[in-house]
């Protein structure tokens, strides 16, 4: 059964805020990560990072486990599934620390960006402009939307390695595609800054 036009955009409003808010959260982690990196090093920077993922995972524990009621206007921050579960955002920041403490700086920034700029793009174009999915919620608009993005974000972030960032963006284009049950903010950075490894070894 359709969904009716004002619960359609409601739930069309509901998922772009929660989108805006995971783009300005992974903005401003990235912003933050390469001013400890450059201030104090790359060992203080992963130790930072590593108390903001305790912090999300003490948050999480409380409004799953003790449900206090002044967290409960955050609820329009979270999808259905995740009011009983961890939230995407502890999968992300999980990602950032793995890709950041094991692939070179500009890989690892390049490929949470990619989730980052990716999955906020491909997500509102698909909701608003997408009319013909590939499988599931996942539409041709919203992959291409994610895939120009990509290409986009990695000439200005990597655009002297074209051999680099262009795999990277297609993979995280595709693995954001595909993915269903597996969790995307997981999956995306890791296997795209694996894949831009494998192309610096390969070229460089």
């Amino acid at each position: 059964m359709d969904i009716s036009p004002p619960k359609r955009r409601i739930k069309i409003l509901s998922e772009l805020l929660r989108k805006s808010w995971h783009f300005l959260a992974g903005i401003v982690l990235f912003e933050s990560y390469t001013v400890v990196l450059l201030a104090f090093g790359k060992q203080i920077a992963l130790v930072s990072l590593t108390g903001i993922v305790l912090v999300a995972l003490v948050f999480e524990h409380i409004r799953l486990e003790h449900k206090p009621k002044f967290f409960e206007f955050l609820n329009v921050l979270f999808r259905k599934k995740e009011m009983c579960s961890t939230s995407s955002m502890v999968s992300f920041l999980i990602a950032s620390l793995l890709v950041f403490a094991v692939f070179p700086y500009p890989i690892a920034i390049f490929a949470v960006l990619v989730l980052v700029m990716g999955d906020s793009f491909s997500a509102g174009f698909g909701m608003i402009f997408g009319k013909k999915k590939i499988w599931r919620n996942k539409t041709y608009v919203g992959s291409f939307a994610g895939l120009g993005i990509n290409l986009l974000t990695g000439f200005v972030v990597l655009h002297e390695y074209p051999q680099i960032y262009i795999p990277m963006a297609i993979t995280g284009a595709f693995v954001e595609t595909i993915t269903g049950k597996v969790e995307d903010n997981l999956f995306v950075p890791i296997a795209a800054a694996v894949v831009g490894y494998i192309m610096q070894i390969i070229y460089f």
